[in-house]
């Protein structure tokens, strides 16, 4: 056991000088090991920053020949093709492929009606209007004529068939003329 017969403040002050060197001791730790550190660090940070300048020196001494100048052309070269390429890809998916149409045309043509003439009118935005085949030819009979038209009726290419009343006049060799309006769909 121990007695203590200082005053209460001499006790306190004491405790707080304690206190006090107890922080500056674990401040000069901690001083210490970042000071330490510092000097274990230095070393390897100037050897990246030497390493770098060299690297950066090398790049710049490749960069200057005339197979690296050639290098960088091709790429350039490359990249003009590929967005060439790709604008030119981008128009074609857009484009409207007028064969098949016209294929299924022909293909839906009876015997007796025959085809003088194909007009192809690209859509008017302007004039909302679709864009429209006209067909021209003749036909001998009226039946055959009929038939040609229902099937351009059904067909998935066409949203309407217009027919003028004139192409139903006469009985045979019927000179006739139809407008075909494309999907818009297509």
């Amino acid at each position: 056991m121990s007695v203590n017969l200082l005053p209460q403040d001499y006790q306190k002050k004491i405790k707080a000088e304690r206190l006090r060197r107890l922080i500056a001791a674990f401040g000069f730790l901690i001083f210490i090991a970042i000071a330490a550190n510092i000097a274990l660090l230095l070393p390897l940070r100037l050897a990246a920053v030497l390493q770098q300048r060299e690297l950066r020196r090398e790049l710049e001494i490749i960069q200057k020949k005339p197979l690296f100048i050639k290098v960088v052309d091709i790429e350039q070269t490359i990249k003009n093709l590929n967005s060439q390429a790709n604008l030119f890809q981008a128009q074609e998916s857009g484009r409207f492929e007028l064969a098949p149409v016209m294929e299924s045309v022909l293909s839906s043509r009876p015997a007796g009606v025959n085809i003088e003439s194909f007009i192809f009118e690209v859509k008017d935005q302007a004039k909302n209007q679709p864009a429209r085949i006209s067909i021209s030819g003749r036909a001998r009979s009226r039946p055959a004529l009929m038939d040609f038209i229902k099937t351009n009726e059904s067909n998935r290419f066409f949203s309407r068939v217009g027919s003028p009343s004139s192409n139903l006049l006469k009985e045979q060799d019927i000179d006739y003329s139809l407008v075909l309006e494309l999907n818009n769909e297509i």
